[in-house]
């Protein structure tokens, strides 16, 4: 709200797992659909992560979703041993799943452009398009609809 605009920003929290390893298990990311996940090979370990919460920065992790990836994983990989990580990460997101693009109501010289949820790598270059077009006075049919005038001030 520094800028004077009401946004109903959430937090989505992601968690991940990851597994040292000696030799690579995997050779690319690999998604098992019907459990929501992504494995992802790194130097020396694999890393487990996908599942998501809407639950805010305060409240601990829930080890139930540690616990979800956990079990998940080792149907494919069931020798794995203990993780040798494991956390949480905090991404911006709405509630209406769409991201923020557009000039602020209040200040005509701010330009929001957020709340991706984890999309955010995905979506950097079209949303750095859509800013660039706003800066240089064009409007956008892209940006209908991802304004901040969209929630109630």
């Amino acid at each position: 709200m520094q800028a004077g605009d009401r946004i109903p920003l959430e937090t989505e929290r992601g968690y991940h797992v990851e597994f040292q390893t000696e030799t690579p298990l995997l050779q690319r990311p690999v998604c098992p659909v019907h459990l929501g996940f992504y494995m992802t090979p790194m130097t020396g370990r694999l890393r487990v992560a996908g599942t998501v919460e809407l639950g805010g920065t305060s409240a601990g992790p829930n080890p139930c979703q540690f616990e979800l990836l956990d079990r998940g994983v080792r149907q494919y990989f069931p020798k794995l041993d203990h993780a040798s990580a494991k956390w949480l990460g905090f991404r911006p997101s709405l509630p209406d799943s769409r991201p923020v693009i557009g000039r602020s109501r209040n200040s005509k010289n701010v330009i929001f452009a957020f709340g991706h949820g984890h999309l955010g790598l995905t979506l950097a270059a079209i949303t750095s398009r859509l800013v660039a077009s706003l800066i240089n006075g064009d409007t956008d049919p892209l940006t209908t609809g991802f304004t901040p005038d969209r929630f109630p001030s």
